[in-house]
């Protein structure tokens, strides 16, 4: 018996002719739980003094040292909008925060846990790969009523590989709807690179 999170040759198909594939209950409720209250110790640990804004339509951030250093660290990336005129959040941090990136899987214990699970593994195992490697690693926050839009974008024009693997996985830690902040994607635009793939 294969494991659980090993693809089916009609998962295999979908996922080659449309780029994307949704697997209902990938991660167990005691997996989600422990990531989701990892991450609220995170940010409670946070004092908000080493951070940057995160932003989509601004990629001047590509260039800016925080940002190109969070590769290698556990960093802390605001809202657009997250501040006031006055230079002050405008709501308490945890409500501001953007996302968390980019090394959670290597540096901290719990997400490591997940990142290098045999439920992710047997995932890429079954999508040929045979020696995958996770390059980085962030939590996604959809907070209330702040934000810059995200707008449609492929994750490979961040992410450069030759040739062209990269392959991104997208747990939600909760229920994502319509109006909650849920994943879209475009059926088969992975097969035309450079053009639009998704937005989250």
């Amino acid at each position: 018996m294969p494991p659980a999170s090993s693809l089916t040759a009609d998962q295999l198909s979908f996922f080659e002719a449309n780029g994307y594939l949704v697997m209902d209950s990938f991660s167990s409720a005691e997996e989600v739980r422990e990531m989701r209250d990892r991450m609220a110790d995170l940010v409670a640990g946070f004092d908000g003094a080493n951070s940057a804004v995160f932003s989509t339509k601004d990629h001047r951030q590509l260039k800016d040292d925080y940002f190109f250093k969070s590769a290698e660290n556990i960093s802390f990336f605001f809202e657009e909008k997250a501040y006031g005129d006055d230079g002050c959040l405008k709501q308490p941090k945890e409500l501001s925060i953007n996302k968390v990136g980019h090394a959670l899987h290597e540096l901290d214990p719990v997400f490591k846990k997940f990142s290098f699970s045999e439920s992710v593994a047997s995932l890429f195992s079954s999508l040929g790969y045979k020696r995958p490697a996770v390059i980085q690693s962030m939590y996604i926050f959809k907070q209330p009523g702040i934000g810059g839009e995200v707008v449609p974008h492929q994750d490979n024009t961040f992410l450069y590989t030759e040739p062209r693997t990269c392959t991104g996985l997208w747990l939600a830690l909760e229920d994502a709807t319509i109006n909650n902040g849920c994943l879209w994607a475009i059926p088969g635009s992975h097969k035309r690179f450079g053009e639009t793939y998704g937005q989250r």
